[in-house]
């Protein structure tokens, strides 16, 4: 009996090698999985990283079952699932659970402000790692990860409340804590939008709206509302909810929201646009259909600060995303718009025309530490078109901007006769006028 003994503990110890033999990936759970209907199921399925691979190739899948080899009465069997329903999450005996792939991160970083900030870790050698360590934190909602490309924090992974202020990046990974019972990923949605963020303000909703992008439409045609915040179906409060903001200030958490300004895009149409002939072209983009979409191209586009976009009633273009490098020549176009990259600390109403078609003051006999007389053939200079002692950079009545030798701006005060090469000098009596003030005489 005795070697009938040693081969049923031998077979014993290499069945428990095996069933083992695997790693389970951080973001499964044991023991449990979802009464919501099964997509597909496989047999001889080795591993639940196996498991997650098949979901990944499939576009029936987001979420998987595996069972191990113990399991009854489908062993080594990998189950999948669209969507599953978190409420109607079960237990099973000898099983994993989990998201088609523990990582759901998108080339941006999020803002690493101390209220969102959670820790900093350095030395952090892999994006898989940084994601762990945020799904075992019980307060980091996401996570960016910033490769060993980035010259300021080179493996360095930080763990935080929420992800504001998103800005493409071609050397930081970031998503969230968490990819099953979501249906909001960062990376799907643009930069302007905040994934997992909203305000404590007083506020008012709209029931049954179906997306971020109809909230967003909504806010924008309220006079009152500046920021929106959006619940998805998988809210467990207000489900496809749209909060309006009439003001901001300190953000705070919120499970499966997305929040943004009224507008993102804070651009030009079809006058004082970009001059896509003159100014440096990094790629055009055809057959994009929103402005949004294409402002979102560019904010992800390494190098790229401007875009012009043309409508379905654009000419000569349609449909089309034009990337730029700057934007400092100006021209008029048909159904097309120009905007920054980014909003942030930009003025959001278009300049007025002279801030773009102006001419240039620049000669040095016009700065207030040069003598009258003598610096225009021999004598006084003066600003009067023909006149044989005109000051070189005058050519007569229009809008003008002092730059070079002779200044950055007018003088604001009376600086006497005989200076600025001249014998009857001026001044801006009452100083410059603010942007809100326009023009003034």
């Amino acid at each position: 009996y005795i070697p009938e003994l040693m081969a049923s503990l031998f077979i014993f110890l290499l069945t428990l090698s095996l069933s083992s033999a695997y790693n389970v990936p951080f973001c499964f759970s044991s023991g449990a999985t979802w009464s919501s209907p099964v997509s597909e199921g496989i047999q001889f399925v080795a591993t639940p990283e196996e498991c997650q691979l098949i979901c990944m190739d499939s576009s029936n899948c987001d979420a998987v079952t595996w069972y191990d080899n113990q399991a009854s009465p489908h062993s080594n069997y990998c189950e999948m699932f669209l969507n599953p329903d978190p409420s109607q999450e079960v237990s099973c005996t000898n099983c994993k659970s989990g998201p088609e792939s523990c990582t759901c991160a998108g080339h941006y970083s999020c803002s690493l402000d101390s209220s969102q900030l959670v820790d900093l870790i350095f030395d952090t050698i892999s994006e898989i790692i940084c994601a762990e360590l945020c799904y075992q934190s019980p307060v980091c909602e996401y996570y960016s990860w910033f490769t060993p490309d980035d010259h300021l924090l080179k493996d360095t992974c930080a763990l935080l409340r929420g992800c504001s202020d998103r800005l493409g990046s071609n050397s930081c990974m970031s998503g969230p804590s968490d990819c099953i019972d979501t249906d909001i990923i960062s990376s799907e949605f643009p930069l302007c939008y905040n994934v997992g963020l909203t305000w404590s303000e007083d506020e008012r909703g709209v029931a049954n709206v179906s997306s971020p992008y109809e909230c967003q439409e909504l806010c924008h045609e309220d006079e009152e509302c500046s920021h929106f915040s959006w619940y998805s179906a998988m809210a467990e409060l207000h489900q496809n909810f749209c909060e309006f903001y009439p003001i901001v200030s300190d953000s705070s958490a919120c499970l499966e929201c997305i929040s943004g300004p009224a507008s993102c895009t804070c651009s030009a149409t079809n006058y004082q646009t970009c001059d896509t002939s003159q100014d440096p072209v990094l790629d055009i983009i055809p057959q994009i259909p929103s402005e949004v979409m294409c402002q979102d191209i560019c904010a992800r586009y390494e190098g790229c600060s401007w875009y012009t976009w043309y409508s379905d009633q654009g000419y000569p273009l349609k449909l089309t995303c034009i990337l730029l490098e700057t934007c400092t020549h100006r021209t008029d176009c048909q159904g097309c718009s120009s905007g920054p990259d980014n909003c942030n600390n930009v003025d959001m109403a278009a300049a007025p025309e002279e801030c773009f078609n102006f001419k240039e003051l620049d000669s040095y006999t016009r700065n207030v530490i040069v003598p009258g007389g003598k610096q225009c053939v021999d004598s006084y200079c003066c600003d009067q078109f023909g006149h044989a002692r005109q000051t070189p950079d005058w050519v007569g009545p229009a809008w003008y901007r002092f730059t070079g030798s002779a200044g950055s701006m007018i003088s604001e005060t009376y600086q006497g006769g005989s200076v600025c090469g001249t014998s009857a000098t001026g001044y801006l009596d009452g100083g410059h006028p603010a942007v809100a003030d326009g023009e003034v005489s």
